[in-house]
């Protein structure tokens, strides 16, 4: 799924010095010239095949570390120090150039073969998350199929046992758990609200004075974006939110780079940051660990494994993914209404 938009770093690693982008084995250099643009180009000097991002940057033009090449922001070489002046530059000394956009503190990579027009737009996030919600950045490498990760991030019932430890126990078991699925062309959105989080005398129980409800809200935007929105209260009341943001950046098909924004309006102190970037990072190695261990890094078509009504998310995830990459869609029919997903 070439034809995406990528989020794949956070605004602010980008500097004025080169750094490297890995995408499905594909190397990017990215840099900010003295307008603060970003420049992003292809990773791989035409002369020798060095990577430019070991290079350094001057005047806005970035120098080959090998051999000192010099490359414009559009891609196309102005010099070659072993050149006398005046030679000719050979027409293909040149790396191919692609543009990027900045929102919601990620950079954004298009690397396809479309037209500007007709190139999918950037994801909306909730803006009462981007506007008034306290963000806690982390980054790491898990060893794990991109696609399998987000599948994991976009699924209501497996906390009942990857995190059962943590948080999974206080979800009530033994119901059904069905919902809507709301598609559009590049994503999909569901909703589950769970009755209550448990009948212990835990600090949410008490803030709360009696035992809090729990609004979770899922959103897929594709390619490689993940939102969980998480409410907690009762009644009317539902004053303490959550929003991981999670960027899933494919290094390979078993490698993959993940980039997660912890959205809180609780405790929104900075000093405290440290504290839930650690119960964040807990809680998705948690899913690392199963993740990695599937039988199929690669995400299998929709009818190489079962599924339960609570699957309804994952399988339009899998639908979206089949449609985008010209896979048989096994028969089974795009979701855009609003009913429940009907699996076996």
């Amino acid at each position: 799924m070439k034809n995406f938009w990528y989020a794949c770093e956070f605004s602010f690693a980008i500097t004025n010095k080169p750094k490297q982008i890995m995408i499905l084995n594909q190397r990017f250099v990215l840099y900010r010239n003295s307008q603060e643009k970003i420049i992003a180009l292809k990773d791989q000097c035409p002369h020798r095949g060095a990577a430019l991002s070991l290079g350094w940057i001057q005047n806005d033009c970035i120098h080959c570390p090998y051999h000192g090449w010099k490359f414009r922001s559009d891609g196309q070489c102005i010099e070659i120090p072993s050149n006398a002046p005046g030679i000719p530059i050979p027409k293909k000394a040149s790396v191919d150039s692609y543009p990027v956009q900045e929102k919601y503190g990620f950079v954004w990579l298009f690397y396809g073969d479309l037209p500007a027009t007709q190139c999918p737009p950037l994801p909306t996030l909730p803006e009462y998350m981007i506007s008034t919600m306290h963000p806690v950045y982390d980054e790491g490498i898990d060893n794990a199929n991109y696609a399998r990760l987000m599948e994991a991030n976009l699924d209501f019932t497996h906390v009942i046992a990857v995190h059962r430890k943590s948080f999974g126990q206080r979800i009530p078991r033994n119901k059904t758990i069905s919902y809507k699925v709301e598609e559009y062309d590049w994503g999909a959105v569901a909703k589950v609200n769970y009755e209550s989080l448990g009948n212990s005398k835990s600090f949410l129980n008490l803030l709360l004075g009696g035992r809090p409800e729990l609004k979770t809200r899922l959103s897929l935007y594709l390619p490689n974006v993940t939102l969980a929105e998480i409410s907690i209260g009762r009644g009317n009341r539902f004053d303490i939110k959550f929003g991981i943001l999670v960027a899933h950046l494919p290094i390979d098909d078993k490698t993959t780079l993940v980039k997660r924004v912890l959205y809180r309006n609780i405790l929104p102190l900075p000093w405290l940051d440290g504290f839930f970037r650690k119960l964040d990072h807990k809680l998705a190695q948690e899913d690392t660990v199963v993740v990695a261990t599937l039988g199929s890094q690669s995400m299998p078509k929709i009818s190489e494994e079962l599924h339960v009504a609570a699957d309804a998310l994952d399988i339009t995830f899998r639908r979206l993914i089949q449609k985008h990459s010209n896979i048989d869609s096994q028969n089974y029919p795009i979701n855009k209404s609003s009913q429940p997903v009907q699996v076996g």
